[in-house]
């Protein structure tokens, strides 16, 4: 993307706009949809995953789980925990379509 900034502005930054591609990042309208990030990462996804590979993801909810009856679509793998008084403070793991307890070896 040429430099649009004044001449005698030596390190201006580029404007991000909709549409622009970051080594992977997308932005659509102000909103960063996907990166890959090496380092600090906030996000405000309150549905879905918050961070996911190809394989699975965390997942911070506020809805209810409890283990072995609560329903997921989240990948095999996935770990998530709640605000929600059934499960807060708990980790789950998604098993086969279904929140569970992690087992620890």
């Amino acid at each position: 993307m040429p430099n649009t900034k004044p001449v005698g502005v030596a390190f201006s930054d580029p404007e991000l706009v909709s549409g622009t591609t970051i080594t992977g990042a997308t932005i659509s309208g102000s909103t960063l949809t996907s990166a890959t990030v090496s380092g600090t990462f906030t996000s405000t996804a309150t549905t879905d995953a918050v961070v996911a590979n190809a394989t699975a993801g965390l997942y911070f909810l506020t809805t209810a789980i409890t283990a072995g009856s609560t329903t997921t679509t989240a990948p095999a793998g996935s770990l998530a925990t709640t605000t929600n008084a059934t499960g807060a403070g708990k980790l789950f793991t998604s098993v086969a379509g279904k929140w569970e307890f992690p087992v620890l070896t």
